[in-house]
């Protein structure tokens, strides 16, 4: 570079000692922003690592439940049971199976309302 090109700036001596502090304290939030991004690397990995050890445990206990199960004799449950237990998870299919029957049965009912009304009019 030659001499032309450099300009000087002339800073009181409070001046240079209020920049120098202001550099220093950036350099400072620097660092601590750089050791809390390696902080929270480690502890991500440390989650992951956690992560995959629940998975193969989850894999391993829903395994050891299929063996258990396969290896446990099936009880013999009365068809009025399982019945009830067919209602239990689906009720809105029983519903509907009643429901013709009961629209019917409510047609009938309010005919009949209607012809008690009409009679007591005349």
């Amino acid at each position: 570079m030659s001499s032309e090109n450099v300009i000087h700036i002339k800073l009181s001596y409070l001046e240079a000692l209020k920049a120098k502090r202001s550099i220093l304290s950036s350099e400072m939030s620097s660092l601590n922003i750089a050791k809390k991004i390696a902080r929270y690397r480690a502890i991500r990995l440390e989650e992951l690592g956690l992560k995959t050890r629940l998975y193969g445990k989850m894999k391993e206990a829903k395994l050891n439940i299929r063996k258990l199960q396969s290896l446990l004799p099936n009880p013999k449950i009365p068809k009025i049971i399982k019945r009830e237990e067919l209602r239990e998870k689906h009720p809105e299919a029983e519903s509907r199976s009643y429901s013709e029957g009961d629209i019917e049965s409510q047609l009938r009912e309010i005919q009949r309302r209607l012809t008690e009304l009409q009679s007591q009019n005349i």
